[in-house]
């Protein structure tokens, strides 16, 4: 069966309607086992696995014998655009994720600006895409790791036509869209 790559909207919607389906479905598609899920959420064995099952029914894993989990969501898979998922990332994930000093030696919060063509910005986003595939490739070769060795890491990758709103609001007219 090949690898998924989105999901529909309607599918998305009910991943968000319930916070312990969102915790169980981002914890399966990180390869966790449900003892891992168990262990450090509170949330029961029955619980966890009743929303593998709807999970496996979406086609997002497939619930082996033994309660054993396999993804069939590829690794760097992507949300819908404007969907459920974004939009509930964009309002409950990203301040708290950017709220932080990211001081500590393993972490990075850098930020760049440039001039770029059109061209320049398309090969920008194939270089972007070149990152999330490696961050799904060290997920992949860390799985074998014990599981008190990994640690969640969040990886934000953005680009937009940006202009501070201090600047524009110096300009004579308004940017081209």
């Amino acid at each position: 069966m090949p690898e998924l790559d989105t999901l529909t909207s309607a599918q998305e919607a009910e991943l968000v309607s319930d916070e312990k389906m969102l915790l169980v479905t981002v914890c399966a598609l990180n390869q966790w086992t449900i003892a891992e899920m168990v262990s450090l959420y509170r949330i029961t064995e029955a619980e966890t696995i009743r929303r593998l099952r709807i999970l496996d029914r979406m086609g997002v894993i497939e619930l082996l014998p033994g309660d054993r989990i396999r993804r069939r969501a590829r690794r760097d898979f992507d949300w819908l655009p404007a969907g459920p998922i974004k939009q509930y990332f964009s309002k409950q994930g990203v301040g708290d994720f950017l709220g932080d000093s990211f001081d500590r030696t393993e972490e990075s919060l850098d930020f760049s600006h440039g001039m770029l063509t059109a061209a320049a910005q398309a090969e920008l986003k194939v270089e972007l895409r070149r990152l999330r595939r490696k961050l799904a490739s060290l997920h992949e070769e860390s799985t074998g790791a014990a599981f008190d060795e990994k640690r969640g890491v969040g990886l934000l990758l953005a680009m937009r036509r940006w202009e501070p709103p201090a600047f524009r609001r110096y300009r004579r007219t308004a940017p081209a869209a």
